[in-house]
Formats: C-alpha cells, sequence, structure tokens
C-alpha cells in the first residue's frame, strides 16, 4: 500500500494526453488530473455541468490492438464522488465495439456502457473512496447491451454471445448526467482503473534513469509536475538534479 500523500487538491493544466510505456490515455471534456489520487499522488477528475461547455468529461484508454469482446474480462476503478451524484447513467465504462468491422471508430460503430456504483439503480453512490470490483463479474445485472442487440439490464456474459467476436475500438469513463437536473453538476475522480490487468494510476511517467531518457525515450517522459522535456539532456539532467 502506497502511503498518501497530503497534497492540496489541484488541477494539472494542459495535460490532454499522456502514452507510457505502462498504459495510455487521454482526458477530453471536463477533465483533468488532480492531486492526490487513492493511496497515490494523482487522479483523473471528471465533470459534468451544463455551465461548462461541453457539458461532460472522460478519460479514453487505448486497447490492444486486435482485443475482442472475447478478450475482455475485467474492468473496474476506484471512485469518489466530489460533487453531486452518480445517476442517470453517470459515470459508466463505455466500450466502444466494431460493429462494421472496419478497423477504425466510425459511425457504425455501437457502445455496450458498464455502470458503476450500488445496484440495481447504479445511484445514490456512498461518500469516500469506493471501489465496485471487477464490474464485468456478472455478480449484478450493470451492463447495457442494448446498441448491440441486447437489453439495458444485462450480464457481460450476454454480451460476448452477441458480440464476443467483435474487436473493441476504445474503452472510456465518462460522467455526462448535466441534462438531468438533480444531478447538475456532478464531479467524481477516477484512479486505479483496471482493463484486463492494466492498471492505470494517472501517475507522471518520470524517467527512471539517464538510460531511459536515451533514443528518444525522453519524448514519452515527463517531470512529476508533468511538465514536458525540450530534449535528451535536459531529461538527463533532471534525473541527475531533480530540476
Amino acid at each position: 500500500m502506497k502511503k498518501l500523500l497530503l497534497i492540496p487538491v489541484a488541477v494539472v493544466g494542459a495535460l490532454l494526453a499522456v502514452t507510457a510505456a505502462q498504459a495510455a490515455y487521454s482526458l477530453f471534456g471536463d477533465a483533468a488530473l488532480v492531486s492526490p489520487g487513492n493511496a497515490s499522488m494523482y487522479a483523473a477528475r471528471i465533470t459534468s455541468a451544463s455551465a461548462i461547455p461541453p457539458s461532460y468529461g472522460g478519460v479514453s484508454f487505448t486497447v490492444p490492438s486486435g482485443t475482442t469482446v472475447n478478450d475482455l474480462n475485467t474492468l473496474g476503478t476506484d471512485y469518489l464522488v466530489v460533487a453531486g451524484d452518480c445517476g442517470g447513467g453517470s459515470p459508466r465504462f463505455q466500450i466502444r465495439v466494431d460493429m462494421d468491422d472496419d478497423g477504425v471508430a466510425s459511425t457504425g460503430d455501437k457502445n455496450i456502457f458498464v455502470y458503476i456504483g450500488p445496484a440495481p439503480g447504479f445511484t445514490l453512490c456512498p461518500p469516500g473512496w469506493q471501489s465496485d470490483g471487477n464490474l464485468l463479474s456478472d455478480v449484478d445485472n450493470r451492463v447495457d447491451t442494448g446498441q448491440v442487440g441486447g437489453t439495458f439490464y444485462d450480464t457481460w456474459a450476454n454480451a460476448q454471445t452477441l458480440v464476443g467476436t467483435k474487436k473493441v475500438i476504445r474503452i472510456s469513463l465518462v460522467a455526462d448526467s448535466s441534462w438531468n437536473s438533480s444531478l447538475d453538476p456532478s464531479t467524481f475522480d477516477v484512479d486505479n482503473v483496471d482493463i484486463n490487468g492494466e492498471l492505470y494510476t494517472f501517475e507522471p511517467p518520470v524517467p527512471a534513469d539517464k538510460d531511459a531518457c536515451k533514443e528518444s525515450g525522453w519524448e514519452a517522459l515527463t517531470r512529476a509536475d508533468f511538465t514536458p522535456f525540450k530534449n535528451q539532456g535536459d531529461c538527463i539532467q533532471y534525473v541527475n538534479t531533480g530540476k
């Protein structure tokens, strides 16, 4: 267990995407990194507020090429309700399925939704950091397969029966309930996102040593505050001095 860093909550600005050896994700809409996370330095904050265009926020995760719905068997996150509440289908995981088999995101694709929060209504989320464990374990019917030929309260097993051989284009974690005045605004922190055993902790991809900076490695790395390096020498200086 990592020690919780008692750092004042602060938005880490200007970070639109991170690609590191361990994971790749991008923030969209009203989303940002904040500190602290759940027993870590950072979490992702996603907000749905009608007063803040585009009124939704989320994190999009890259999945390995060729991943099918049948290949996906673990999906989970730690979450914290910062403002508002769960409800209106938010927050949720959104699994984009390549229904037309063209290999790219297109209008022919459909979504499978996996809802976060207490069953059966996925509303009234408790305070403090929570974890639903593996949301694909079919402990409760929190999978919405309506767009791929199923129903609203469904199981992951049936999703795999319906479209198991179809490829997954991407997976997103979304907050978008501002259409419901009782949930406007709603803000959530998410951390320790588990997608098939790939753990996303939103920590900065800092260089472990000078060798990590070499051969263009510095281009995928940042300082602990997520500021980028100008070149290889800048990266190596940070390893040596912390500045």
